[in-house]
């Protein structure tokens, strides 16, 4: 079933502030990396009106297969398009695990944040991990990452073994840090995700579309997670720079985003957009899901761009 958007969205009265502390934390986080060798950081959030009053309902061009979900900022519940239950979340998962570190350890904008440490055991995974096809980068046992390092890891290249090591980092074992995911999700109000794993690959860790708009947009207005997801690339260890997987990323007003896919789930893409709705700039949060075509995230990241342009205008 597709819903459409009410005419008039509430926003609490405290939400204008908010966005306006997110726009300037980010101006000073893009001036204090400008400095910073091969960093770019993605534009910073449009300010958002306070209150959402469109002239008539949006009509999104949803994907034929899987399911979808859009949010405007302000909307109490996306809309959705779809068999809405829960299905595979592939690296979406990873979404939870930078906002779960980002709560448990938070990062001031522009900061490399407190350094980390590779463990023995999860380099020494690193052989086995590769011949499951997980999404990795090289790391070598007592390799250091900062808290900043990690995350571009986490959200650019999607590298499963830094989080594997981001939920030891945080909580010693990953039982425990999976628990705290499952916490923040029933906080969320997210009733259809279960997480099982901190990368999503284990097939287990299901969610739905809407329940990942719902965690994207929180994550959103945490500064150092909208700088993370919106870097365009990535340098390994060996100096190897890999574009971020979200080919969408600086086109149709996209921020920042999180690409997924396993052969369970099929391509999956969550994302964020700046678009102007009734001649307004407004924050627009996406989630496709459930795409199987192809082998890669390219079904998502094609439908996302179909649908996101059918939202306004960049």
């Amino acid at each position: 079933m597709t819903n459409h958007l009410s005419l008039t969205v509430r926003r609490p009265r405290s939400a204008r502030p908010i966005v306006l502390a997110v726009v300037a934390a980010l101006l000073a986080l893009v001036a204090g990396c400008a400095g910073e060798a091969g960093r770019t950081d993605p534009a910073p959030v449009a300010t958002l009106s306070s209150r959402i009053d469109l002239p008539q309902p949006i009509s999104p061009e949803w994907p034929k297969d899987g399911q979808a979900a859009v949010s405007v900022e302000g909307a109490r519940d996306p809309i959705v398009s779809g068999a809405a239950k829960p299905t595979p979340t592939a690296s979406l998962a990873k979404v939870m695990t930078a906002y779960v570190f980002l709560k448990a350890k938070p990062l001031v904008p522009g900061a490399a944040g407190p350094t980390f440490t590779v463990s023995a055991e999860e380099a020494g995974r690193y052989a086995e991990r590769l011949r499951r096809f997980e999404s990795l980068t090289p790391v070598t046992p007592g390799e250091p990452f900062t808290q900043r390092r990690a995350l571009e890891a986490l959200m650019t290249i999607s590298a499963s073994n830094i989080a594997h090591e981001i939920a030891r980092w945080v909580d010693g074992n990953e039982a425990a840090f999976v628990a705290r995911m499952n916490r923040a999700a029933r906080e969320l109000g997210m009733r259809d995700t279960t997480y099982t794993d901190p990368s999503g690959f284990d097939r287990a860790t299901v969610s739905t579309a809407a329940d990942q708009v719902r965690l994207f947009t929180v994550a959103m207005r945490d500064p150092a997670f909208a700088a993370v997801a919106g870097v365009p690339s990535y340098t390994d260890s060996a100096r190897i720079t890999k574009p971020n997987g979200n080919t969408l990323l600086g086109r149709e007003g996209v921020l920042a985003g999180k690409t997924g896919f396993t052969t369970p789930a099929g391509a999956n893409l969550v994302f964020a957009a700046e678009r102007h709705v009734d001649g307004k700039p407004h924050l627009v949060v996406c989630a496709v899901m459930a795409q199987h075509k192809g082998s890669t995230a390219a079904a998502a990241i094609n439908a996302s761009e179909t649908l996101i342009r059918s939202i306004g205008a960049p």
